[in-house]
């Protein structure tokens, strides 16, 4: 029987108890009858509580999530280790328009003073890891910031339950590793038909700069670039995989088996300013 059911089912005995209770005048009943309901209460209210802390179970820290995923981004471009800040972390990037990045929760105690800061600095960035990016956008514009169109998905995936997709007949890879970074190149003959790298850092393997060329698309490469990344992150030790996707490239991991935890919404101080293709995918 359901939990509804259960429920259900012990108010009703209770009640026919007591009814039957009091037209008797039998006590034994009526306590009978109260010692059900309270029974039925207590274990509603304790199915209840155990669904809620189920629940919060399953829904991802994103403060850890956001700082995981930040390092291996991180050792995967190159850029120096993130500094922990009160509510996310900071990332020096050195690129022309992108100085130094902000990445945070949409903690709201801390959110506010980083808007300010980033407004502040120039070629500064701020990527917010929210699961209500349609909330978050009205604080960063009203802070001076000009967010970008489109979101990022932070997805995860328990890497043993990647699904494992094979080379399309014409294509060869080379899969290769230096220390905790393994990159992935797929040819057709000696031209360059898609690329990839994961950067393993303890038990998280974090995937960046998937890539097909135009000319190579809708072949499966991708998919098959990310099954030989994965592969050679479990053989490396990681156990967790973590990425940023594009619009353009979630489905594809969704397919593999990734699940979205968060958007990332990024945004900079409103200024005229060179278009950006990638963020940090």
């Amino acid at each position: 029987m359901e939990a509804p059911g259960r429920i259900w089912f012990g108010y009703i005995v209770a009640v026919v108890i007591a009814v039957v209770g009091l037209f008797t005048l039998d006590l034994l009943a009526i306590a009978l009858a109260a010692i059900v309901l309270v029974a039925t209460v207590l274990g509603e209210w304790y199915r209840g509580r155990q669904a809620a802390l189920a629940a919060a179970q399953q829904r991802p820290d994103l403060g850890d999530l956001l700082a995981r995923w930040a390092r291996g981004w991180a050792y995967s471009r190159g850029f120096p280790r993130p500094e922990g800040v009160a509510g996310g972390v900071r990332i020096e990037i050195g690129e022309p328009g992108r100085r130094v990045e902000w990445v945070a929760s949409d903690d709201t105690a801390t959110l506010a003073s980083l808007i300010d800061t980033v407004r502040a600095t120039s070629e500064a960035w701020l990527s917010v890891v929210t699961e209500d990016p349609g909330g978050v956008r009205p604080w960063l514009l009203d802070g001076g910031l000009s967010a970008e169109a489109h979101e990022e998905a932070l997805m995860t995936i328990d890497l043993a339950d990647h699904e494992s997709r094979e080379l399309p007949d014409g294509y060869h890879a080379d899969v290769e590793r230096d220390g905790g970074l393994i990159t992935a190149t797929v040819r057709s003959a000696d031209t360059v038909a898609a690329t990839g790298r994961i950067a393993v850092v303890g038990a998280d393997a974090v995937a960046d700069r998937i890539q097909t060329e135009p000319e190579h698309r809708r072949r499966g490469l991708g998919a098959a670039t990310m099954s030989l990344l994965t592969a050679a992150a479990r053989e490396a030790g990681a156990t967790r995989g973590i990425l940023a996707a594009t619009e353009m490239g979630e489905p594809l991991y969704a397919a593999l088996g990734w699940q979205a935890r968060a958007r990332l919404v990024v945004a900079r101080p409103a200024a005229p300013r060179t278009p950006v293709e990638s963020h940090h995918g």
